[in-house]
């Protein structure tokens, strides 16, 4: 599937067919390509894997017309990245018509099977525990296999910031999908 299709694929699953944020979208986005091994260009970024690939691809989509951003701002409270502002995209009417088109795709069914693996996780709609989980796989899947230690080691190489806690609060979501073994050094 093109990468603009499997970001509306990513936004149309969302339980209210909108998305909240850019950072839940990328995350979404990288654990989709990891499941369906497809290089969309991700690489290390603030907030884990991160794609410009993908950044571009949805503003070609705002710009289109095929999806609607509104753009929340916080004056005075900020997320947990300190971010000011939260992007929420939903699907035009000429979005949902491309998106009744990809539907079509012989390869549809897949990317939505592997979607909804993704979104049935307990962690799929938290984009704060979706980059630590992000942030642990691809230092996991680099380096093999990691203990603890390990991961936060290589983390500070990136500027990221993991602790023990939340190492283990993503194991059990990378073991659900089958990209850690149960058991082992994650």
């Amino acid at each position: 599937m093109h990468i603009q299709d499997l970001i509306l694929l990513v936004i149309e699953s969302e339980e209210d067919e909108n998305l909240q944020g850019r950072t839940l979208l990328q995350k979404k986005l990288y654990f989709l390509s990891v499941l369906k091994d497809i290089d969309l260009g991700f690489g290390p970024h603030y907030y884990g894997p991160y794609s410009s690939l993908v950044a571009e691809n949805l503003d070609i989509l705002v710009s289109a017309r095929f999806l609607n951003e509104v753009t929340e701002t916080f004056e005075t409270d900020r997320n947990i990245f300190g971010e000011i502002r939260r992007h929420t995209y939903y699907l035009t009417p000429d979005g949902d018509i491309i998106m009744a088109e990809v539907k079509k795709e012989a390869e549809y069914m897949d990317w939505k099977e592997a979607l909804d693996t993704l979104n049935n996780q307990p962690l799929a709609n938290d984009f704060n525990m979706l980059s630590i989980a992000a942030k642990v796989y691809y230092i996991v899947n680099r380096q093999g296999r990691a203990t603890t230690e390990q991961i936060q080691e290589v983390a500070k190489e990136y500027d990221w910031n993991i602790d023990d806690s939340q190492i283990e609060n993503v194991r059990s979501f990378l073991e659900n999908l089958s990209l850690i073994s149960v058991g082992t050094s994650t």
